[in-house]
């Protein structure tokens, strides 16, 4: 029964309130394609970190991490043969408002220590505005203590799932000339420090960063600094002065064109010899690129403008051109070739297809036909409620895939672009694949995500290698996968019970291959504001027009518990003889103690009951000794019809059991399923068998009739 089982930490759930020092060090290290092992004990990972800051807010960094269980190191080293790929997000500035000196990072392994070393310089780390130096901190960051120029924090940070801790231990070393230094928790550092006097004069040199290609379907991401560590700037640029004498009142200014607001910058106030302004273009983008089908062209223009010590005004402007892309193409990377991986297979995938999780906004639950349709799918299903329970929620999902078969759509076989050998393709909106009534995988899964969100289900999308499916998770917690390519026309499509064990065998597998995006919608679109487009509004009668119409009949409702491994324990239990109590006890209530076989195991049961809702505990002894014990609450009992579903654990390893059986008088007969479960809940495996229980003690019963 227990098997070994071992699944990748999902790549894109990063930590991001890490203090400044921590995120440099840690942002990938916590939130990585590292292996984890099912039940594995809490990590905890130490830093140490110390920021030498210069007068002109250049900061010389050093950090060691070490880790507990000291075994992890191991598992660092193992899955990051060069240590530049753990540490890429931070020295190729996608993600920070700051500018890494590659020439000057240095990482090493310290194996006779099992720490890594590492070391950089970063520029615009400190910076100057409204008369003073300012360096952000993060929300939790505390202030431990402050002797003359060197400041002491710490900082502690749990991954959510708690399985690493992260503990944080540094210090800033502010320039000699700070003074009226304050720390304020969970925002700032700053300083004030005296200019001297500086000859000669400044000197600018400007580089600048942008995304050539501009997603339409995304427009609204580009004016949030917050999401994801800020990686979707327009632009971002890095203002040095290679001078003797500072600049000041250093404005960067940004336009779009028409495409966007007008862009009013926060100044720098002073930008010293040697050091740097480092800034992002976040802009507000019309809505008009909504309605863009096809790529355009369009002008990005920075000016930089700054005094020198005179109060004579110098500026300098460039421009490039630009494609904002149309409303359906979806680039899957937003960084170049020099940034990406190419040692480590699942981070050179990771990178190729770093966009992914964008796919969200493509998933439009609000969007009137798809509203209009998941209503047509509840009437087909019953009118379950599929928010209700498992049963429910397979029962509205059998309709709705029977929906789409029944109207003929169809899959279409896809591009290269999810492999990433390609950097862009058309990805369709619900209602596109419906007008169409043909999608790739893509689009398919982003049509039942659509639906299945729209009536209160849980949808996430999984994104592999070559190949996207809906992720469904039930109301019970369990997520099952589903093929949404089954759906191959006339007598080639497959069923909804095969396109369900498929999409929940492909689950399993590819959560321990480790390259996947698992694209949560509500937390995607809710928390991080990866949101539809303003999309035309359509006719009441698109459905119909595009030829799609209800399916009348009440779907089967498939399974309760979705096919996972193979039963292997059909035997009848053994004869259990009903002692006299049996035959007495009152047929209104299942209280008391209830013996006697699950397969061939011993099950005892300890039943309260309260006119027909059941509390009570299992015990299932198995045949290899091992033990599960579970409690349940608010199980029903229906016209003689039992229902019990509970979860316990068996050797340490998750398990939850199915009861289904009817009573009659003392005995009750019925199947169980024992389900092993394992990260994220997934099924890993099942037993199914038959089940006998006679009731010995009902002194707790309710409404007893005992002679």
């Amino acid at each position: 029964m227990h098997t070994n089982y071992t699944v990748p930490s999902l790549r894109n759930v990063h930590l991001k309130s890490l203090t400044t020092l921590g995120l440099l060090f840690l942002y990938l290290l916590i939130g990585g394609t590292k292996p984890l092992q099912a039940q594995e004990p809490p990590r905890t990972i130490h830093v140490k970190y110390q920021a030498v800051i210069a007068q002109n807010g250049t900061a010389h960094l050093e950090a060691s991490i070490n880790f507990s269980p000291a075994s992890y190191y191991d598992v660092i080293k193992s899955v990051y043969p060069d240590l530049y790929l753990l540490f890429r997000d931070m020295i190729s500035n996608d993600h920070a408002k700051w500018e890494v000196n590659r020439s000057t990072v240095k990482i090493s392994w310290d194996d006779a220590n099992q720490t890594i070393h590492l070391s950089a310089v970063v520029q615009g780390f400190a910076y100057s505005k409204d008369n003073q130096w300012q360096i952000p901190l993060s929300k939790g960051e505390s202030l431990v203590t402050q002797t003359r120029k060197k400041v002491f924090s710490t900082y502690t940070a749990a991954q959510p799932g708690g399985t690493t801790t992260t503990i944080g231990a540094g210090i800033y070393i502010l320039p000699a000339a700070a003074d009226n230094i304050n720390f304020d928790p969970g925002n700032k550092l700053t300083y004030t420090q005296s200019i001297p006097h500086h000859g000669g004069s400044p000197q600018l040199s400007f580089d600048l960063l942008y995304h050539k290609r501009i997603m339409a379907s995304v427009y609204k991401i580009y004016a949030d600094p917050n999401l994801d560590g800020g990686q979707y700037w327009v632009a971002k640029s890095i203002v040095t002065n290679n001078g003797s004498a500072p600049m000041y009142d250093v404005k960067i200014y940004y336009s779009l064109g028409e495409y966007a607001d007008s862009w009013t910058p926060e100044p720098f106030s002073t930008v010293l010899p040697g050091g740097a302004a480092v800034d992002c273009y976040y802009p507000l983008i019309s809505s008009k690129v909504s309605a863009f089908k096809t790529e355009n062209p369009a002008h990005l223009t920075v000016r930089v403008v700054y005094k020198d010590a005179a109060g004579h005004v110098h500026q300098e402007e460039h421009t490039k051109l630009v494609s904002i892309l149309g409303i359906n193409q979806l680039v899957s990377s937003n960084l170049s070739e020099g940034e990406k991986q190419q040692v480590n297979p699942i981070g050179a995938w990771m990178d190729q297809t770093n966009n992914m999780p964008l796919v969200a906004a493509y998933v439009t639950k609000t969007d009137d036909p798809v509203k209009q349709l998941a209503g047509w799918i509840s009437s087909t299903a019953g009118g379950v409620a599929a928010s209700d329970s498992d049963k429910d929620a397979l029962t509205w999902l059998k309709a709705a895939y029977d929906t789409e078969q029944a109207n003929n759509i169809v899959y279409q076989t896809p591009s290269g672009f999810l492999d990433g050998t390609q950097y862009a393709q058309d990805v369709k909106f619900p209602r596109d694949t419906l007008r169409a009534k043909s999608g790739t995988c893509i689009d398919l899964a982003i049509l039942l995500a659509s639906l299945a969100e729209a009536v209160g289900m849980q949808a996430s999308l999984m994104v592999v290698p070559g190949h996207c499916f809906p992720v469904i998770q039930l109301p019970s917690g369990q997520y099952v996968g589903i093929e949404s390519t089954g759906l191959q026309g006339g007598t080639n499509a497959a069923s909804f019970d095969q396109v369900l064990k498929r999409g929940s065998e492909e689950l399993v597998q590819h959560l321990k291959d480790g390259r996947y995006h698992l694209v949560n919608i509500d937390k995607a679109q809710g928390q991080e504001h990866i949101t539809p487009p303003d999309l035309p509004t359509l006719g009441a009668n698109f459905l119909t027009e595009c030829g799609i119409h209800e399916v009348h009949y009440v779907g089967g409702g498939g399974n309760d518990n979705p096919p996972q491994g193979n039963p292997n324990n059909n035997n009848p239990p053994p004869n259990v003889a009903a002692p006299p109590l049996a035959a007495a006890i009152n047929a209104t209530s299942c209280s008391g103690t209830w013996k006697g076989y699950g397969g061939n195991s011993p099950l005892t049961m300890h039943m309260n009951d309260s006119d027909g809702v059941v509390s009570g505990n299992i015990n299932l002894t198995l045949l290899d000794g091992e033990l599960f014990q579970a409690e349940f609450r608010k199980s029903r009992v229906r016209n003689g019809e039992i229902d019990i579903a509970a979860r316990g654990s068996i050797g340490g390893q998750p398990y939850s059991i199915r009861m289904k059986g009817r009573r009659n008088g003392g005995i009750v007969t019925g199947s169980i399923t024992l389900i092993e479960r394992g990260p994220f809940d997934i099924v890993k495996d099942s037993r199914t068998f038959a089940w006998k229980m006679v009731c010995t003690d009902n002194s707790n019963g309710n409404n007893s009739n005992n002679n």
